[in-house]
């Protein structure tokens, strides 16, 4: 009896030639598409709930919040991995079209909570708007998930030398289409009210999927793996993921949830500072403003990748992004809020293509399906537990503190982090022990 090492076993390439430049466009494209609509509805949600849901309670608003927030992640937490499994069997682009296609019809419906309350109020009296939007959030997220999809299916079809580019490169569609998102969400929200903004966020997923049509992918075809004998235990439950890989895993928990804590409540602090009628205007002006700072730190951040250490570029990021939010929590005017926020972005929006090439290096190309969809998993789960811990900060102290309490986190989590790299990057093939027949 003897371990077989999977991960020195040759792989297949899925796209010959340049082939993957196109996948490289089409993907890029259909996730400005789909983060645009997703940045012109998500980012509002806090106002949605206060203006048109009526929610005023400090108490219930961050109750509604951290709900809707926890629900969301949960729901990409528990499904994304089992998308990625299905997208190592059957091809990355039909979880591409599931994702963009079905929810293109979700978002939508959540702009009639109050009309569908009112409709159900005789059979279900106990169900609210604000728990049919969670709902409704829920099953959105639960049918997505095209942001990893798109990182599985350029990891599987770049070639190694050139994934940071294009991993960069997609980031600065995800950050891109967040700031047009941003904006357009503020002004159509302002003008034409938050029933035209979910209706936006439609149409945009619809063109996405249309766009994800002209990629070309094929399943990896997978040899029988050999009989192993039932283990017991937790072990028996878990993928057959190197140690190093179970590292990063935990790193992206990590990183999901230190850096989500003061996410869900930049509308309420822009709130606080520009008033609530011209809230939701200035919140789309100030995230396009953070996306632009993201853009320029996803190209640098993935062409440092290819040449630096890891550890190398997430000291100074870490740092500086605690100390920009340290200065978010000291703003008193939207003009210091804005630049301290970008600061913040320019610092740290880089954090995941660094953390995902350096998953990818450690991860077999057959596997990386699975290994992005459990990355997912992990973030979510991170960002899942920073909705809770952020609302009972929010509760508990004040919006200024979430800020605080942020980059306290962030310093803390550094020395935790760069360990945790260099023990993966230093036996990036060392598997757990099993045996087999």
């Amino acid at each position: 009896m003897s371990s077989t090492n999977l991960s020195d076993a040759p792989e297949k390439k899925v796209c010959s030639g340049n082939y993957w430049m196109v996948n490289l466009v089409c993907l890029w494209f259909s996730q400005i598409l789909v983060m645009a609509g997703f940045s012109a509805l998500i980012p509002f949600i806090p106002l949605f709930i206060t203006q048109e849901l009526g929610i005023t309670d400090k108490t219930q608003i961050g109750v509604a919040v951290s709900l809707f927030s926890f629900f969301g992640s949960l729901a990409y937490a528990v499904f994304c991995p089992i998308w990625g499994k299905l997208s190592d069997r059957f091809g990355v682009k039909p979880m591409l079209l599931r994702g963009t296609f079905v929810t293109c019809f979700i978002f939508p419906l959540m702009g009639y909570c109050k009309g569908i309350e009112k409709s159900i109020h005789n059979w279900f009296p106990w169900v609210s708007a604000v728990g049919i939007l969670i709902f409704l959030r829920f099953l959105s997220a639960a049918c997505a998930g095209t942001s990893a999809a798109s990182q599985v299916m350029v990891v599987r079809t770049v070639p190694d030398e050139r994934q940071g580019f294009a991993l960069g490169s997609l980031t600065t569609s995800i950050w891109g289409g967040s700031m047009l998102g941003n904006v357009v969400g503020g002004l159509i929200i302002s003008r034409y009210g938050y029933l035209a903004s979910f209706w936006f966020c439609g149409i945009l997923y619809l063109l996405a999927g249309i766009s994800i049509l002209f990629t070309r992918d094929n399943p990896v075809r997978l040899k029988a793996a050999p009989t192993r004998i039932k283990e017991r235990g937790i072990q028996h439950f878990l993928p057959t993921f190197t140690n190093a890989v179970w590292i990063m895993l935990v790193l992206f928990l990590l990183m999901g949830t230190v850096r989500s804590l003061e996410i869900p409540y930049i509308a309420l602090k822009v709130k606080e500072l520009a008033g609530e009628d011209n809230a939701a205007y200035w919140t789309g002006i100030v995230s396009a403003f953070v996306c632009v700072a993201s853009v320029v730190s996803g190209v640098i951040s993935g062409w440092l990748s290819d040449r630096y250490a890891p550890k190398k570029i997430l000291v100074p990021a870490l740092t500086v992004s605690a100390i920009a939010l340290i200065l978010q929590g000291m703003s008193d005017s939207l003009v210091t809020f804005a630049a301290s926020r970008s600061l913040l972005y320019i610092a740290a929006g880089g954090f995941h293509p660094v953390l995902q090439k350096a998953l990818s290096l450690i991860t077999p190309k057959r596997k990386r399906g699975a290994v992005f969809g459990f990355s997912t998993c992990m973030n979510s789960s991170g960002v899942m537990l920073a909705a809770l811990l952020g609302g009972y900060i929010y509760m508990c102290t004040t919006l200024d503190g979430v800020f605080y309490v942020t980059a306290a986190a962030q310093l803390i989590s550094l020395p935790v982090l760069i360990c945790f790299i260099n023990i993966a990057m230093r036996k990036p093939r060392f598997h757990r022990r099993k045996r087999v027949l």
